[in-house]
Formats: structure tokens, C-alpha cells, sequence
């Protein structure tokens, strides 16, 4: 990947000349992380080899240019913590030559997804817009998957047969999951395994091939899916199914944050139990959970999340609710109160409620979560492409 910068954006694309969904993996956003890159060529050969027959498009992109020729996360902002509101604002008031280098990946991303969305797939707009956002981590770890909580995005990421998280989007702000899931997209991100690790790329093949096919492109003669699910199955037998993310640790430049080593992601920790140091001195678990993405590299501002488990019968329930569009009916409860008549976002009195209000909002689909001098504000992500476009009562 010395040549990043020589490359084109677009890594390769494959279609059967039919309408169906449009499916984009995205490589190398972050500079170290190639991995996923060599997946999508790998996936592309076999079916531009094989000409697997196939419903809609499949295209690969590559992320941060610039940060993958210097082999580095970012240049010296974070590509994936870009995708707000301020700076997809600043890319139409500022001028192309204004942009910094990792705003200027973020322009030409931003418009190559325009691109893609409107271009026509066997004669027809793409059915809808799939992304899987393929990394790896600083340290050891078994595959899995975040996603944001939409009953969309559970009919694939579950067919993955890694474990799922929920909630990251809470506690992380700007990545591109968090701008396809507020469009209304199916969106997920895919962690493969440690940068360098043996299994990696392959990890990185199964998951696009098992997308592919829970997201209806393929069908289940056109390759060896029950490999790729062994493969991912046998990588992650050892974690849990679900988790939910309860705290995350941030980090600054500069305040020497390290790690204490040999922690990998999903290992049990006990609350007091010494996690990591920076300059201000130890730091330590503030709860009981599961470690997650341990920070062993330099550049980041996430240092650690601390997760629990989640039993599958919840996700079950919220399921059975939200498809009955129960959710409507939670602004009749005392304290609840939809914010400037949206119903995506609800406000919930603090001075009303009580112990378990995030868990049964969670079960709702209002994942994101914040406090304003009202009380606790609630927002729902939109369950396809439709919703953003209308407001309902």
C-alpha cells in the first residue's frame, strides 16, 4: 500500500446487469488498517473469475488515501470521527484547497457515495444501500461487528456469525456508520482481527461474502458460505453473542495514555481492576464488564469501552414491539415528550423517571442518548432511507 496515493478510490466493482441492492465495503479508512482492502480484491477476483451470477452491485472502496501511504490511522484528523453535521456542513461553505488532508478524504468520499447512490443498477436506482466498514485492531481480537440498532441492519449483521456489538454509536461521534445509519442506510462496521494478524484478510473475505448474501445479492449456490460462516464461528467461539457498550475512556494528545499489556477484547474485568495509565496516574476499571478495544497503537482517542452481555430473548422482545410500532405510543407517558415535534427524538423528565428508563427506551430502538437542562433526551435511528425524507405524528 506504499502507493495509496497513486490509487483510485474505487478498488473494483462487480455486477450480474441486475436491479437489487447496492452493497459498498469500504478499506482503509483508517491508514493502518489494509486489511480489508486485500479482502475486497480477493472477493472481486473470484467473482469476476467465476462470473457468479448476482442481484444488484458490489463495490470496494479505499478510505483514507493519504493515511495509507504513510501507513498511519490519520494524518491529523481521525477520518472516522469526520462525519459530523459541522464538518459535512464546512466541505459546502469551504472552498476544495481550504480543506486539510483528511477533510479532503473526507470530500472526495462524500462524493463518490453521491455518485454511487445515484447511479442506476440494471436499469433501475439501487434497491437500497448496504456498507460494511471493514477494520482491524491495535491489539489481539477475536472478529465481530457494530452496528446501529435498526431492525434492518439485524437481518445482516446477524447472518455474520461474529458477535454484535450495540451502542458504540453512543459513545463515538463522526464515523462514517453513524452518517449511513442517520440516512437511513444498513450499515455496519467489521472488525477483522489485529492489524497484522495471520487470519485477518481472510476474516475480512468471509464477512463480505456472508453480507453479500444476507443482504440478497447471492444466492446460496453461488459460493462456499458455509466455509466462511465456519471460519468466523471457529474465530469467535470464545465471545459472547452480544454486548452492549456501557463506558468508553477517552484520551487526549499528549497525556501519555498506555495500556497496561495484555489485555485482548472481551476479557472480563472487575470494577478497581488497573486498566491502563497516563500522566495523571492509574487508571482503573470504573465497572464490571468486558474490555473492549484495548489501545496498543500512538495515534486514537478511544483508549478503552467496557461492555456487558446481552441476552438474545431481549432482542427478541424489541423486535416483537417495534414491528407492532408500539414506540408511537411512548410520548403518552407522563414525562415523555417528542422534541420539537420530531418523532425520531423523545425527552423523558428527569424528575419522573426512574431506574431502567435507557434499558426500555434501548428496547424501543432510541439508542442515542444525551442529557440537556430538560432531562434525558432519546434518538432513534431510522430503520431505512424513507424515514429521514418524512416527518410523522
Amino acid at each position: 500500500m506504499s502507493h495509496a496515493l497513486s490509487l483510485p478510490r474505487e478498488v473494483g466493482r462487480y455486477d450480474g446487469g441486475l436491479p437489487g441492492p447496492l452493497f459498498v465495503a469500504v478499506g482503509g479508512l483508517h491508514g493502518n488498517e489494509p486489511a480489508g482492502i486485500e479482502a475486497t480484491e480477493r472477493v472481486l477476483a473470484r467473482l469476476h473469475a467465476a462470473r457468479v451470477p448476482m442481484r444488484g452491485r458490489f463495490v470496494g472502496l479505499r478510505g483514507n488515501l493519504a493515511a495509507l501511504a504513510r501507513n498511519q490511522r490519520f494524518i491529523e484528523r481521525d477520518l472516522n470521527r469526520l462525519w459530523t453535521q459541522a464538518d459535512l456542513h464546512g466541505l459546502v461553505l469551504d472552498p476544495a484547497h481550504a480543506d486539510g488532508p483528511d477533510e479532503a478524504e473526507l470530500r472526495g468520499l462524500v462524493q463518490t457515495f453521491h455518485e454511487l447512490f445515484q447511479e442506476a443498477v440494471g436499469g433501475l436506482l439501487p434497491e437500497e444501500v448496504i456498507l460494511l466498514d471493514l477494520h482491524s485492531t491495535s491489539g489481539p481480537s477475536t472478529p465481530f461487528l457494530c452496528m446501529a440498532d435498526t431492525l434492518q441492519n439485524r437481518r445482516v449483521a446477524f447472518a455474520l456469525s461474529v458477535p454484535v456489538i450495540l451502542g458504540l454509536e453512543e459513545a463515538l461521534e463522526g464515523t462514517l456508520l453513524d452518517f449511513m445509519s442517520e440516512a437511513g442506510h444498513i450499515a455496519m462496521a467489521f472488525e477483522g482481527g489485529a492489524h497484522d494478524g495471520p487470519e485477518t484478510v481472510r476474516c475480512h473475505e468471509a464477512a463480505i461474502w456472508c453480507g453479500l448474501l444476507a443482504g440478497g445479492l447471492l444466492e446460496e449456490e453461488a459460493h462456499d458460505f458455509e466455509a466462511e460462516r465456519r471460519l468466523l464461528a471457529r474465530l469467535a467461539k470464545e465471545a459472547p453473542s452480544i454486548v452492549e457498550v456501557l463506558y468508553r475512556h477517552g484520551t487526549r494528545l499528549g497525556d501519555g495514555f498506555s495500556m497496561e499489556p495484555g489485555w485482548v477484547n472481551f476479557q472480563a474485568v472487575q470494577r478497581g481492576q488497573r486498566l491502563a495509565l497516563d500522566a495523571a496516574g492509574a487508571i482503573d476499571a470504573p465497572l464490571e464488564g468486558r474490555l473492549l478495544l484495548p489501545r496498543y497503537q500512538a495515534l486514537g482517542d478511544d483508549g478503552f469501552f467496557i461492555s456487558r452481555d446481552v441476552r438474545p430473548i431481549w432482542l427478541g422482545v424489541s423486535s416483537f414491539v417495534r414491528r407492532l410500532g408500539v414506540e408511537r405510543l411512548l410520548p403518552l407517558l407522563p414525562g415523555v415528550a417528542r422534541v420539537d415535534g420530531s418523532w425520531r427524538q423523545l425527552r423523558v423528565d428527569r424528575r419522573k423517571a426512574r431506574f431502567g428508563v435507557r434499558q426500555i427506551f434501548h428496547l424501543f430502538g432510541y439508542r442515542r442518548f444525551k442529557e440537556d437542562p430538560g432531562g434525558f433526551v432519546f434518538v432513534r435511528r431510522p430503520d431505512n432511507s424513507e424515514e429521514p425524507l418524512r416527518r410523522r405524528p
